[in-house]
């Protein structure tokens, strides 16, 4: 019998084996998901540019003023949160056409009647309804999409969300950003139409017998996406509007072309790296802390202005773009809907609450002094977590989510293709990866076993399939491998 040791030299090179699995590969966005991927960017592009405190800027008036904005952002956490634990997945389409007609009768209302109580009325009333189609499109994201659809949708989202900021902060004619508000917000809500209840009800009802157990310590995510929300989108926030108000303009450019560019470079790592959440994750916190650092010397050497506002603005859209693509991930993965719950009640309330709160008292306090405290405190955090990111890593990559999350799909559905011939947990793990065209050395570094342990795995597994050699477990799994 020919044994996976001797095979070795003939296995096939990942790239090759990976055309089909890997998560940029557009072939696997789907036409019937396009209402769903659509929404996803330009219903979340139009929430973040125009009506979330993210995005104020702290040198002109968009279509929301500032401190409307802080109202309307903290209004949609709150109901986002609260509708979570109330909205069923089945629910999702009625939820969201409901919400649909109050935003668009509350933003028609705003417009249109100068009376400025009535306004903040109708802006409280839509922040409401904004969080009930928050997950009434949070639904449909995280069962229904696969990952590359996933992906591409909050990578389109915040791509957008640049573009458009950037626009309003150079753009000085309130009119047209009126009337491009009014065409997002109104095309992206006319995507609802195009939702289907019968798209949950099938994936409610498909049989689930392979659901991998949901261990604690992927609760970890949680943490480290609060510390993403508070630190970047807050503390960094807050410090972005004191040298902005100082410097200038310029700085919110470079901030947005630094977010542009981490959009391009969220998508190039899981194109060329393996364990690409955790390098995003190391290099969302690595820029973030470099730019808290420059920060302390701008009133010293002016010209690390540039290079703050563009790693800030890197490493913000970074952990953004990771924190929604993880949530999807893990949420399909283990079929969780309390890990949703928890994600956006932890994330949102939490996350994004205390970093407004935050962020709104480092901008009040207007000085370099506080905003320098600030990022001294806050490198002094990110440190903190890169030192345990190992064991972030360990606990991903074993609980396979990590992996899942650089494949076009989550394949729990498929794991029958494996446990019909009475494989392991691990040895599925290694079947997986051996069909990918890993040599056994570098499933051995990705799972962090020893390399005779592999060797034993994949001896087990070919004794169970009775097979000799890679070509032949390649055609025994051919139906997992084309799914």
């Amino acid at each position: 019998m020919e044994y996976p040791m001797s095979q070795e030299k003939n296995e096939l090179k990942p790239a090759e084996a990976e055309v089909n699995y890997n998560v940029v590969n557009l072939k696997w966005l789907r036409r019937q998901n396009l209402p769903y991927v659509l929404i996803w960017i330009l219903y979340y592009a139009w929430i973040i540019a125009f009506a979330t405190w993210w995005t104020a800027s702290p040198l002109t008036e968009n279509v929301f003023s500032t401190q409307l904005r802080e109202l309307m952002h903290s209004i949609t956490l709150v109901s986002s949160a609260a509708f979570v634990f109330i909205i069923r997945k089945e629910w999702f389409v009625k939820t969201a056409r409901i919400g649909a007609v109050l935003i668009i009768i509350g933003m028609s209302v705003f417009f249109t009647v100068p009376n400025a109580n009535v306004q903040t009325l109708s802006a409280v009333i839509s922040s409401i309804a904004m969080g009930c189609v928050n997950i009434s499109i949070l639904i449909p994201y995280v069962f229904l999409l696969n990952n590359t659809e996933k992906l591409y949708a909050v990578v389109g989202s915040n791509l957008l969300i640049q573009l458009l900021s950037l626009f309003l902060e150079l753009n000085t004619q309130r009119s047209i950003e009126w009337v491009l508000s009014a065409v997002i917000l109104a095309v992206s809500l006319g995507t609802i139409a195009f939702f289907r209840k019968n798209d949950i009800v099938e994936y409610i009802h498909v049989p689930k017998p392979d659901q991998p157990h949901f261990q604690r310590r992927i609760y970890l995510s949680l943490l480290f996406n609060c510390a993403v929300a508070i630190l970047c989108k807050g503390v960094g926030k807050g410090i972005l509007n004191v040298v902005a108000e100082t410097v200038g303009a310029s700085v919110l450019t470079w901030y947005y072309i630094g977010g542009l560019a981490g959009c391009l470079l969220y998508v190039l790592i899981y194109t060329f790296t393996r364990k690409a959440y955790i390098w995003l994750g190391n290099m969302t916190f690595a820029s973030v802390a470099i730019s808290f650092m420059l920060n302390a010397f701008l009133d010293h050497i002016p010209g690390l202005t540039v290079p703050f506002a563009a790693l800030l603005g890197l490493g913000s859209t970074m952990g953004m773009i990771n924190m929604y693509y993880i949530l999807g991930v893990i949420g399909k993965k283990y079929d969780s809907m309390r890990y949703v719950r928890l994600y956006i009640l932890f994330i949102g309330v939490f996350g994004g609450g205390s970093g407004i709160a935050v962020g709104t008292l480092i901008s009040m306090g207007g000085t370099l002094e506080l905003s320098v405290f600030a990022s001294i405190f806050s490198v002094v955090v990110m440190i903190a977590f890169m030192f345990i990111s190992p064991i972030m890593e360990r606990a991903e990559y074993v609980n396979v989510w990590g992996l899942d999350s650089q494949q076009a799909e989550v394949d729990n559905e498929q794991l029958h293709a494996f446990q019909k011939y009475r494989l392991s947990r691990r040895e599925i793990q290694v079947c997986k990866l051996l069909l990918q065209g890993y040599t056994m050395r570098q499933i051995s570094g990705i799972l962090s076993i020893a390399y005779p342990t592999v060797n034993t795995y994949c001896t087990s597994i070919y004794r169970k399939t009775k097979i000799n050699s890679r070509t032949e477990l390649l055609q025994v799994f051919k139906d997992y491998i084309n799914n």
